[in-house]
């Protein structure tokens, strides 16, 4: 096992001196979709959507917001409907991993790294008791053992 790391590792630096990127395909359901803003003609100009990771264990959850191209292309899908998505994870400056959508469907939907909107709700949660009562819960928000096996995109190191 340790073998493989280290050759990960390696392949990392040879390729671009730094941690590599993945592109990983899974398939959400659409839970939200809500156009945000319009143009003068009534047409999405703006549109978030709230998608359920399908195949993750646990509640996983993705908002992402599109522009005037992805959100007239999401019109064809609905609440409810299953759609396959491209996933990007990446190393991000501030030393973890992140994701993030660059297609929902068949409607492309360009990253913006520094625009508002898009963020992920992963958590995990447990209940807390005190004298055989249920007092609370605590939630974790570094992904688990199973969901990373499962959807290794959420991996944040």
């Amino acid at each position: 096992m340790a073998l493989t790391s280290v050759a990960l590792i390696s392949v990392a630096f040879i390729e671009g001196c730094g941690p590599k990127e993945e592109k990983y395909e899974s398939v959400c359901q659409i839970t939200r979709q809500d156009v945000v803003e319009t143009d003068a003609q009534g047409k999405p100009e703006l549109m978030d959507l709230e998608l359920e990771w399908d195949p993750c264990p646990g509640d996983q959850f993705q908002v992402v917001r599109g522009g005037r191209e992805f959100a007239q292309c999401m019109m064809k899908y609905h609440v409810g409907d299953y759609v396959p998505v491209h996933v990007l994870h990446e190393w991000d400056a501030r030393g973890y991993y992140k994701w993030d959508l660059f297609q929902v469907g068949d409607c492309p939907r360009p990253i913006e790294r520094t625009s508002e909107g898009s963020y992920e709700k992963s958590q995990e949660c447990t209940e807390r008791k005190a004298y055989g009562r249920p007092v609370g819960f605590t939630c974790s928000r570094k992904p688990f053992r199973q969901l990373v096996k499962v959807c290794p995109w959420m991996a944040r190191d």
